[in-house]
C-alpha cells in the first residue's frame, strides 16, 4: 500500500513521543510528546488529522514491542482499525548505524526512518485475542514463580550441604516457601488449562502440538501462545529460527569456512523448552533414541545431534496443526 504518512513511535511507562514523517517533505519532521494513556493517543490522532488532511488507512504507525508498555497504543489503534507496525527494537537499532547520544526524541525520529525506509517490509500487528492475552501473563507468572522458586530451593541445598550452624531455621523456612510455590503454581497452571479448554480451537490445536512424542503441556501452552494460535508463523522453519534452532553457515570468500551453527538471536524460553523435549525423547526406546545412537555411533557432535531433533519436533508439530489430525509415531501406525 502507498502511504502518504509515517509516524515513528517512543514509548515510556508514562508519555510517548511522536514524529511524523511526510515522504514528500522527508525534511520537515513534526515531533510532539503526548502521555501514554487512551488521552494522550486521542490528542494525537486529534494532531494527526489537524495538520495532514488524509485518510487514517493511509499513515503507517511504527513503534518498538516493548511489551506491556506499548499496550495501550496497540489496543487504541487497533480498535481505530490503523495500520500499526511493531518491530523488535534490535532491528531498529542495527539499522540505525552510527549513534551519538539517545533522547525519546530522537528515538521516535529513527523510528520514523525506520518506518519509511523499511516500508516494503511492513508486518501489519494483529493484536492478539483476549485468550492469547491471558495465557501470556499467566505464562510469564509461572516463570517467575519457578525463578524464584528454584532460587530457594539451591539457598536451602547449600545450607543443608554445609551444615552451618544457626541456619535451622532458614531451612525450615525454605521449604515451607518452596511448597506454597508449588501450590500458586499449579493455581496457575491450572489456569492456563482451563482457558485453552473455553476455547475450542485452542483445545484442538493443544491435543495436536500435544500428540508430537516429546511435548508436553507446558511446551504445548507456550507454543500457541507465542505463536497466537499458529497464526503468526505460517512455516515451521521460520518459527524454527524464531526459537533459535535453526543452523547457520558462517563462510566468507575461500579463506573463511566456520561451523554451521545456531545463532545466539532467539527465544531463549521456546529454545530451552525444545531442549528438554529432545532430551527426554532419547531416554525411552523410540525412533528419536534410535537416530541419535545411530548419529553417535558415526561420531557426530551430541549437541549437534540434540538440535536435529529439536527441528524434527517442530516440524512434527507444524505438520499435526496444518493437516489437522494427531501426529502417528511411526509408520506402521499411520499404515
Amino acid at each position: 500500500m502507498n502511504y502518504k504518512l509515517f509516524i515513528g513511535i517512543d514509548q515510556s511507562k508514562k508519555t510517548f513521543d511522536v514524529c511524523m514523517l511526510d515522504p514528500e517533505k522527508p525534511e520537515q519532521l513534526h515531533q510532539e510528546q503526548f502521555e501514554n494513556n487512551t488521552k494522550g493517543l486521542t490528542k494525537m490522532m486529534m494532531t494527526i488529522q489537524t495538520k495532514y488532511k488524509i485518510e487514517q488507512q493511509e499513515i503507517l504507525f511504527c513503534a518498538e514491542h516493548t511489551g506491556l508498555y506499548c499496550l495501550p497504543l496497540s489496543v487504541f489503534l487497533s480498535q481505530k482499525q490503523a495500520h500499526l507496525w511493531l518491530e523488535n527494537p534490535l532491528h531498529i537499532k542495527l539499522s540505525s548505524g552510527l549513534k551519538r547520544g539517545k533522547s525519546d526524541s530522537a528515538d521516535a525520529k529513527t523510528i520514523a526512518h525506520y518506518c519509511y525506509t523499511h516500508r516494503h517490509e511492513v508486518k501489519l500487528y494483529q493484536l492478539p485475542s483476549k485468550t492469547i492475552f491471558a495465557l501470556k501473563e499467566l505464562l510469564s507468572c509461572r516463570t517467575r514463580l519457578i525463578k524464584q522458586q528454584t532460587a530457594w530451593k539451591i539457598t536451602s541445598k547449600e545450607l543443608a550441604a554445609f551444615k552451618v550452624d544457626g541456619t535451622s531455621l532458614i531451612i525450615k523456612e525454605s521449604k515451607s516457601l518452596i511448597k506454597i510455590f508449588d501450590r500458586k503454581i499449579e493455581v496457575i497452571e491450572a489456569q492456563m488449562l482451563q482457558l485453552i479448554k473455553e476455547d475450542e480451537q485452542l483445545q484442538n490445536q493443544f491435543e495436536l502440538v500435544k500428540s508430537v512424542r516429546g511435548v508436553g503441556n507446558q511446551t504445548a501452552l507456550a507454543v500457541i501462545v507465542y505463536t497466537q494460535g499458529f497464526t503468526l508463523f505460517n512455516d515451521w522453519r521460520k518459527f524454527a529460527c524464531y526459537c533459535g534452532v535453526a543452523p547457520f553457515e558462517y563462510t566468507s570468500g575461500t579463506s573463511v569456512r566456520g561451523k554451521t551453527r545456531v545463532s545466539h538471536l532467539g527465544n531463549k524460553k521456546l529454545k530451552a523448552l525444545f531442549t528438554m523435549c529432545a532430551l527426554n525423547t532419547i531416554k525411552t526406546e523410540n525412533e528419536y533414541k534410535t537416530y541419535y545412537n545411530r548419529r553417535i555411533q558415526q561420531g557426530k557432535n551430541p549437541m549437534s545431534t540434540i538440535n536435529i531433533i529439536r527441528n524434527k519436533i517442530i516440524s512434527r508439530i507444524f505438520a499435526a496443526v496444518n493437516r489437522g489430525t494427531p501426529y502417528q509415531q511411526n509408520y506402521q501406525q499411520a499404515a
